[in-house]
Parts: C-alpha cells; structure tokens; sequence
C-alpha cells in the first residue's frame, strides 16, 4: 500500500462520516416534536401534579361552552390595559394571571419545551394550545 491510497482512505472515511452524520442530524430536526407527555401515562401524570393549578384551570375554561374551542390565551398581570390592544372588540378570551399561579412563566416554559403550547407573540404574553394537549385537559 502506498501512502496515496491511505490518504485517499481516510479522506473518504472522514467525508463519509461527516455526511451520515449531516443526514442523521437534519432528519430528527425536521420531524415535528410528539408530545411526549400526553402520551406516558406516567409522565401526563407528573406534568399533572407539578402543575395541578394552571392545568385544572384551563381544564374548567375548556369546558365552558363559551371557550370550548379557544385555543389562544393570554398571560398577563391583573390591571393589565386590555383596550390598549383592542381586546374589548374581538370577544371573549382565555387569560392566566401571573398572581394567581406560582411561577407561570416557567410553568408555560415547560409547557412550550415538551410541544404543548405555542408562543404566539411574547411581546403581547398570547400562546396557543395545541389541539391533543388540549382534547388530553378535556378528557382528564
């Protein structure tokens, strides 16, 4: 063996290995997140316990006929302007005050992180309930 043919060798070991590597990688980051907490009963049952409050609330307002299919919620502190933003004229809507639960913004953190939520705009404080997380607070 000559030293040309090890170098062409390894070369192409690296390159191989750099491009599964590329193909393996961008293929899990373009599959869209499952929820895995909804579908472990034990781990639906933790998220349940640490975070007992907010999820029973939003469990009521999810069966109330009014806001059966709200999915949108707004997070903000109590007083907070709502004619600012021109809420008064779009009708009812789903909002958790930041007193009322402790911890919230990381509480809607972990909520986000596992793909049960969406931030719609963090500027405003909107989210967004996904559909199964929210048919999973109904059926709870």
């Amino acid at each position: 063996m000559d030293l040309l043919s090890v170098i062409a060798g390894f070369l192409a070991g690296i390159a191989a290995t750099y491009l599964l590597s590329f193909f393996l990688s961008s293929d899990t980051k373009t599959q869209a997140p499952t929820p895995p907490i909804i579908n472990n009963n034990i781990l639906s049952e933790q998220l349940w316990q640490a975070h007992e409050k907010l999820l029973k609330e939003m469990k009521q307002d999810l069966s109330n006929p009014d806001f059966q299919f709200h999915r949108e919620f707004f997070v903000t502190k109590k007083g907070w302007d709502w004619n600012r933003f021109g809420f008064h004229r779009q009708g009812p809507r789903l909002v958790y005050f930041i007193e009322d639960h402790i911890d919230l913004p990381r509480q809607l953190e972990t909520l986000t992180s596992n793909g049960l939520i969406k931030k719609i705009d963090e500027k405003n404080g909107k989210f967004q309930l996904v559909e199964k997380f929210a048919e999973w607070l109904r059926r709870k």
